[in-house]
């Protein structure tokens, strides 16, 4: 058998299951099928386990003495002593009084210890346990502050449920991919989760998170691959990957539902701040934008405010920036990997009307 990760039980009869758990309560695999013998059989000695159980009578002593010292049994004086078991949900209960208290006590120390240096928070980190990997990758959405991308299969997207709910009530951003039952499983999940107001069907992928531009996860999730490793993704770079693959699968995606949300309008992620504004420039619309970011000739930094003249996305041909009219004239804004443009942004508000 191999290691157990978190949150994963081995398949098995319900037997077996039944062992499983008891040695997660902290038994050995001797006192566990003499716990469940003693379930069985009800009131035995000593000599009785020993014969049923096929084990040295010193074995059946040293597990009887350490099952009565955790009250997991009960004695019966006499000669020879006999012994049960006690109720599975007393000893459950026992258990989880103790581990509630541990657990406390544990978890109180361990967020008290001294949080990682500021230059060991990037990189890319490898979680090889996909349980863990996914209510990590789910974690990020508690940070998110401006917008987030998703990507993922139903049962993902529903373990995400309430985050999307809280970011979206804080102001943030939501765009969801969905995949595996495709359009009917996407209006399934419409209807669980009606706060949504950006929701696409896409063509089967990774289930992916990318919050901000600046942090990020994926997970390859299919059992027919030969690896499970969950990765969370803490380089710009990397999340501009990521962002990018995900904006191509958006808009070749059927639409579930497309509300738009208030203006001003802010994002990280600057091709869809192009996707979104050029639908509202097709409406002729007038639109304004502020920036922060820096110029791509001398790095410094720099925040442009102008009206916005034309969204340019031609994602096959890796066109993407805003056409900016500034008081010192026309300006192209790009992301993270502007090359042509005069600034790559970091950060954008749109708002409505013209600046005079």
């Amino acid at each position: 058998m191999g290691e157990r990760g978190p949150g994963t039980l081995d398949a098995g009869s319900p037997r077996d299951v039944a062992v499983q758990l008891l040695k997660f309560l902290g038994l050995t695999g001797l006192e566990a099928e003499l716990y469940l013998l003693l379930l069985e059989k009800g009131p035995m000695s000593a000599p009785e386990i020993s014969d049923h159980l096929v084990k040295h009578r010193p074995q059946i002593h040293v597990a009887l003495t350490r099952l009565s010292s955790k009250g997991y049994i009960e004695e019966l004086g006499g000669r020879p002593k006999k012994y049960r078991a006690v109720d599975p949900q007393l000893l459950l209960n026992i258990f989880l009084k103790d581990f509630d208290v541990l657990a406390k006590k544990a978890l109180a120390y361990m967020q008290s210890i001294s949080r990682p240096s500021p230059e060991e928070k990037y990189g890319v980190w490898i979680i090889r346990e996909p349980e863990v990997a996914k209510n990590r990758m789910a974690e990020l959405l508690d940070t998110a502050t401006t917008d987030a991308l998703i990507m993922g299969d139903i049962k993902f997207i529903h373990l995400l449920s309430e985050k999307i709910e809280n970011a979206i009530n804080r102001g943030v951003r939501v765009y969801v991919l969905s995949y595996s039952l495709g359009e009917r499983g996407a209006k399934f999940i419409l209807e669980d989760m009606p706060f949504l107001k950006k929701l696409r069907v896409a063509v089967s992928g990774d289930l992916v998170i990318v919050v901000d531009s600046e942090r990020g996860g994926v997970l390859k999730a299919r059992p027919t691959l030969p690896t499970r490793h969950g990765y969370l993704i803490e380089e710009r770079t990397l999340t501009d990957y990521l962002s990018h693959d995900f904006m191509n699968r958006w808009v070749n995606a059927k639409v579930i539902v497309d509300e738009d949300y208030e203006l001003p309008w802010r994002f990280t992620f600057h091709r869809m701040a192009l996707y979104e504004t050029k639908k509202l420039l097709l409406e002729n619309r007038k639109l304004r934008l502020k920036v922060k970011g820096y110029e791509i000739d001398t790095g410094a930094r720099v925040e442009i405010d102008g009206n916005i003249i034309d969204a340019v996305l031609d994602i096959p041909a890796g066109f993407a920036h805003f056409k900016v009219e500034t008081d010192s004239g026309i300006v192209r804004v790009g992301g993270l990997d502007a090359i042509v443009e005069e600034v790559a942004g970091e950060f954008f508000e749109i708002y409505e009307g013209s600046k005079q």
